[in-house]
């Protein structure tokens, strides 16, 4: 009976040793292969001429963003292109279940508009340091920095982003003209 008991212990005790060595599943974010950064990129049919997904496209930075003079580096209507530095907060949960703001992560979003279509890019992630410190780098479990909850940051970015993509596809459908036809 004893020899059962402490079985069942070393069981149990190599068994926390082991989930301890273990890591959690990294959340799948979008990696360019030429580039190997995280990256949303697509292209968007939409109908419109390129000035016009332009112009759509203006009104939607600027109905999105509190202060679009920060956020647009530069914009080109004649070539349908918007550069835009722009920013997801990322928190951590404390052990009281509150949450508290940890740090910015910037990001570049660039807009290219065509005849029929747009694109958009968002790349070059990085979190607020005194140097470049890549997202990237929080996939890395053998970085002795390397923590758990940059999974967990990694989720609220694309999380953010996704949410930024579905109003930028929202807010670039062509405004419904309703006719008073009284």
């Amino acid at each position: 009976m004893k020899n059962i008991i402490f079985g069942i212990f070393l069981i149990s005790v190599f068994g926390a040793v082991q989930a301890q060595g273990a890591h959690p599943e990294p959340p799948y974010l979008p990696i360019d292969e030429d580039t190997k950064l995280v990256t949303y990129k697509e292209v968007v049919n939409e109908k419109g001429a390129p000035q016009e997904l332009y112009d759509r496209a203006m009104v939607w930075v600027k109905d999105f963003y509190k202060n679009t003079a920060e956020v647009i580096k530069n914009s080109d209507r004649e070539t349908g292109v918007i550069n835009m530095r722009s920013s997801a907060k990322i928190y951590v949960t404390l052990k009281d279940g509150t949450k508290k703001l940890k740090n910015i992560v910037y990001y570049n979003f660039k807009l290219e508009c065509r005849q029929d279509r747009y694109r958009y890019t968002i790349t070059d992630f990085n979190e607020k340091a005194a140097t470049a410190a890549p997202i990237e780098a929080w996939y890395d479990t053998k970085n002795p920095l390397w923590n758990p909850n940059q999974y967990e940051f990694l989720i609220q970015i694309d999380e953010q982003i996704k949410a930024l993509i579905e109003s930028l596809e929202e807010g670039m459908l062509p405004k419904v003209e309703k006719v008073d036809e009284w």
